[in-house]
């Protein structure tokens, strides 16, 4: 089970649909960060706080850099975008679950898909009622 299920979704999008091989390759990187963070949550290999801390800032700036520290700007008004710019301050990174909606939120506005469809998402669990 992963622990970013909403963020790994949205990059997984952008790494397939991303507007050019820059924006794939930043998803792809995204990805991989994924990985690492995953790694050194609880239940995994090394659960080292501080490590884990450098992980997840680490996503947070693999992240601002798929979305484009640009686009970031031009759309700071909008609620979503303004608190995943406050992460990118905060001393100490947020929960992994509050992460990953921040980010994700972040990650959709930025690469939505085209035409207003909604939002790739993942498969919901077993029991779960799943919308993305």
């Amino acid at each position: 089970m992963t622990a970013f299920p909403e963020t790994r979704a949205a990059a997984g999008y952008a790494a397939r649909h991303g507007p050019g091989e820059l924006a794939r390759a930043r998803a792809t990187l995204l990805l991989a960060r994924l990985d690492a963070c995953e790694d050194f949550l609880p239940g995994g290999d090394g659960d080292v706080p501080a490590v884990l801390r450098g992980l997840l800032r680490d996503l947070v700036l693999a992240a601002r850099d798929l979305a484009g520290p640009a686009w970031l700007a031009a759309t700071g008004d909008d609620p979503d975008i303004a608190a995943f710019t406050a992460l990118q301050a905060a001393p100490v990174p947020a929960a992994p679950a509050e992460l990953d909606e921040i980010i994700s939120r972040v990650l959709w506005a930025r690469f939505a898909p085209p035409g207003g469809a909604a939002r790739p998402g993942p498969a919901p669990g077993p029991g779960k009622a799943g919308t993305p």
